[in-house]
């Protein structure tokens, strides 16, 4: 080997052996956030809440699909005895109907997700809270989520999630 290839060796070698080191060290930790959220004490009171909002958002619909449907199949049995002019207007009107019907579905569906939300937002920063506590006292540089993270594979002592559940609070 050459003078210039042995010093070129040398010079990476250095420089590489500190970024070797710093990896090593290098702690990740995993958690099932929504595991620590769903079965706390807080998140199963949320879950109700939002359950029971559904559901007061979804009661009318109920009623009104059902009428709906029952029109349209009595317009079904009747088109064909009516004239042109009359089935072109109660086609429209039961249109509309529909069209309504499924406007009003919509905004319920935007008011609970707003509701989810506005629910949810303060378990999350708890959530926020107790991992960034944990990963601190454990010297953690980084936390997955088990969920999001796209993991196919983990380490079983890398998950932090019962610790995170003892801060959170459950």
């Amino acid at each position: 080997m050459s003078k210039v290839g042995v010093g070129l060796l040398l010079t990476v070698a250095l420089v590489l052996t500190p970024l070797w080191a710093a990896a090593a060290e290098f702690k990740v930790g995993v958690v099932d956030g929504m595991d620590v959220v769903s079965k706390s004490a807080e998140g199963k009171r949320v879950q109700d809440a939002i359950k029971r909002k559904s559901e007061e958002l979804g009661k009318p619909f109920a009623q009104k699909r059902q009428d709906l449907a029952k029109q349209v199949e009595e317009f079904q049995k009747q088109s064909s005895v009516m004239k042109e002019d009359a089935r072109k207007r109660k086609a429209e009107e039961l249109e509309k109907k529909m069209q309504n019907f499924q406007k009003q579905g919509a905004d319920a569906e935007k008011q609970l997700q707003q509701f989810q939300q506005k629910e949810l937002a303060p378990l999350f920063q708890k959530l926020e809270g107790a991992v960034k506590s944990v990963s601190q006292e454990n010297k953690l540089d980084m936390v997955l989520d088990k969920r999001n993270a796209g993991l196919l594979f983990m380490d079983p002592k890398l998950d932090i999630t019962d610790k995170v559940r003892s801060k959170f609070g459950n």
